[in-house]
């Protein structure tokens, strides 16, 4: 009978070993924060596809926008901007006439990313 109680205090103690070392590398884990992402954006004139913002090394800045447009964008003005600011120029790629699909980069912001709410782009021709 002995021998039967060691072996189960044996077991529990490497169980309560184990469980001790796991919970120690767990808690050694850490990520800076990080908050990438808008509210809302309201695209006028034209249609896009996909939208990828450019982050600052550290994540807290927003500091360019990627967008790609359904059809030939070629000779339209694309401006944008974030929440109530003005809307600023954007370069406008070379249209894919296979894909059907026009590249647009938009840059130059300092918009923090937590308090990125609202990303507006308007299309004129």
């Amino acid at each position: 009978m002995r021998s039967k109680t060691t072996k189960i205090i044996g077991a529990v103690a490497i169980v309560a070993a184990l469980a001790g070392t796991g919970a120690a590398f767990t808690a050694s884990n850490t990520l800076p924060p990080s908050v990438a992402g808008y509210g809302s954006s309201t695209i006028t004139g034209a249609t896009a596809t996909a939208l990828n913002y450019t982050l600052a090394a550290d994540g807290a800045t927003i500091t360019a926008a990627a967008l790609m447009f359904t059809g030939d964008q070629t000779g339209r003005t694309i401006t944008a901007g974030f929440g109530a600011s003005p809307l600023t120029a954007c370069v406008v790629g070379a249209y894919d006439g296979v894909g059907d699909e026009t590249p647009v980069t938009c840059s130059g912001y300092s918009q923090s990313t937590a308090g990125a709410v609202a990303f507006n782009v308007a299309v004129t021709s």
